[in-house]
């Protein structure tokens, strides 16, 4: 088959490339001039699989009001005339019940093992030096022992889908993660799963996109402006750019924030809404750290990409062009007070932000169409690196027609975004 992966981030790179294996012929088409040139250049770097919980839950509800008025330091959901956020936040409510959010996370957490697995594969193929994947490991903090036991009731769960997690006290978070002795917020214990990696998911991409044009002979289309797919007789046959028009036999979207106006020149608009989030890599500090650290409270997460410190937080609902600078500096500010020596904060500074497509519910949107050949893969949200290759290997299954596991199915969202 001819396939056309829209999209060159994470999601369509890990796409591509799962679909080439089988021997299709693959174009990927972007409008960006290299791969991951949008949300998933420099993103948190995480491979965290044990840790794909979902932000609609009853604690988020309870904060909404806190969030939208401005008195959260990492959340902002702010005002706008859109009325397309409106109708995604009363979806979100609706999976903000305990029952919900338990049954989200058990879909997140199949996907995750699915991920897991694939990304295994993959380092069969590639050499861990092309790729760079760090292993050692990743610690959720708990401020209060309050918050350490509502942590702790996941880890059944998650241990039933084979994920090794364990409740560590303040001592061996020490003792795993010792220049956590020079964090300077408070904390009782965490979380410890010593199976999540960190990923430098620009790296990742490059590799891709190389192993994939060499072996495989996947053809990348930079520099395209997509305008819109189209149909002949319920089955998708052409995309037009503003550069050319591709035949095809299926296509796989996989635009991101971007995907519904694209969507919607074929087909009805998904939920999902763009979610802002930011990073910051900076050289290494005497006291660098080996195990990846997520601070719930403060809303950022902490990793060592080899030499480099990488720092990601905050997410922000229509974050304003103007107010971006601000809320990178709010970023700086945060980790410096919180670790002053986990890294250079005086040295060469890389900052940047994204927009992250995120569903309602936290679920990925991995399906296929009711137009013959068209199929989706979008509205990953913080996750696409750590479920960028399971939900590659559900577009396979989906194309090449094997039998589906129930409990591996993503479940679509019923609810048609507003347009």
């Amino acid at each position: 088959m001819k396939i056309l992966v829209l999209g060159a981030g994470v999601i369509g790179v890990t796409t591509a490339h799962a679909l080439s294996r089988l021997g299709h012929e693959v174009l990927v088409i972007d409008r960006g001039d290299a791969v991951a040139s949008q949300a998933s250049q420099a993103n948190g770097a995480q491979l965290a699989y044990s840790y794909v919980d979902p932000f609609a839950n009853s604690t988020t509800f309870k904060k909404i009001p806190k969030y939208m008025l401005g008195f959260d330091e990492g959340i902002s959901l702010g005002l706008t005339r859109k009325f397309a956020y409106y109708a995604w936040g009363l979806e979100f409510i609706r999976h903000c019940t305990p029952k919900k959010a338990v049954e989200n996370m058990q879909i997140m957490l199949e996907l995750a093992r699915s991920s897991k697995q694939a990304m295994s594969q993959i380092c069969t193929e590639i050499p861990d030096a092309t790729i760079r994947a760090y292993g050692a490991g990743k610690i959720i903090l708990a401020r209060t022992p309050q918050e350490l036991e509502k942590l702790g009731k996941t880890v059944t769960l998650k241990k039933s889908y084979g994920f090794d997690v364990k409740i560590l006290d303040k001592k061996n978070c020490i003792i795993h993660e010792p220049s956590l002795k020079f964090w300077q917020g408070e904390f009782c214990g965490g979380i410890y799963a010593p199976g999540d990696k960190v990923l430098d998911p620009l790296l990742f991409c490059l590799a891709l996109q190389a192993h994939s044009e060499s072996k495989y002979d996947v053809r990348y289309h930079f520099g395209h402006t997509i305008l819109k797919l189209k149909q002949a007789n319920n089955k998708i046959t052409q995309v037009q750019t503003d550069k050319n028009i591709f035949n095809c036999d299926a296509v796989i979207v996989c635009l991101g924030e971007g995907a519904n106006k694209i969507l919607k020149t074929i087909d009805k608009a998904y939920p999902i809404y763009p979610m802002r989030g930011y990073s910051l890599t900076l050289p290494a500090g005497k006291h660098a750290i080996k195990t990846s650290i997520t601070d719930p409270l403060s809303k950022i997460v902490v990793s060592n990409l080899g030499g480099k410190i990488r720092i990601a937080g905050f997410l922000d609902a229509n974050m304003s062009e103007a107010k971006i600078g601000s809320r990178e500096q709010a970023l700086l500010a945060t980790a410096r007070k919180l670790w002053p020596s986990v890294a250079q904060y005086d040295g060469d500074i890389d900052f940047w932000s994204g927009l992250r497509p995120m569903t309602p519910s936290g679920i990925p949107i991995v399906k296929k169409s009711k137009i013959n050949g068209l199929y989706y893969n979008i509205g990953h949200g913080s996750l696409g690196l750590t479920l960028a290759t399971g939900s590659a290997q559900r577009i396979v299954q989906l194309i090449e027609g094997a039998p589906q596991n129930s409990g591996a199915l993503i479940r679509e969202e019923n609810h048609e975004f507003a347009k």
